[in-house]
Formats: C-alpha cells, structure tokens, sequence
C-alpha cells in the first residue's frame, strides 16, 4: 500500500505543477525514465531521490508517503480542536 501512495503522490504533485516527467528529470538531473519508473513504483527511490523530489514540490519528505485525504483529515481534526479549545491526548 505504501508504495501505491508513493507512487500516486508523485505523480499527482507533478501534475499539480503541470509539470512533464521531462521537466522533472530536467529539474533533478535524472533521465526521464527514472521518473517514469518511480511513479510506476518499477524503481525505488533513494533517501537522495526522496529528498529532490520534496524540495522540487515544496513538501516535506513524509508527506510523500501520506494519502493527502489523510493528511487533511488530520489538519481539520487540529483545527476543530484549536477552535473549540480541547485537545485529544492519544494513548
């Protein structure tokens, strides 16, 4: 399951962008087909690729592992909390 949200986050933070996977490749010095390959999941990325790719889309690393439904979930349960003034404490 991770590798699919890997994989779908990549491709969605590029086309968010408008972005090409060439212009990816150009914009990390990779070939093209690398692009392609980790957005297929076909290619695992390294800590080195990871961190390109969150600075090229202006996230942080983990956030490319996240369902961005997730993510917002988690945001607006934040929100709701600082609005009312309560917390949850998690065990």
């Amino acid at each position: 399951m991770m590798n699919k949200i890997l994989k779908n986050r990549l491709r969605e933070l590029r086309e968010a962008r408008k972005l090409t996977q060439q212009e990816v490749a150009k914009l990390l010095d990779i070939d093209h087909t690398t692009v392609s390959r980790h957005e297929s999941g076909s290619r695992d990325l390294s800590p080195e690729d990871i961190q390109k790719y969150a600075r090229l889309y202006k996230v942080e690393s983990y956030e490319l592992f996240i369902d961005p439904k997730d993510l917002q979930e988690q945001e607006d349960g934040s929100e709701d909390e600082a609005e009312s003034g309560t917390t949850t404490t998690r065990e």
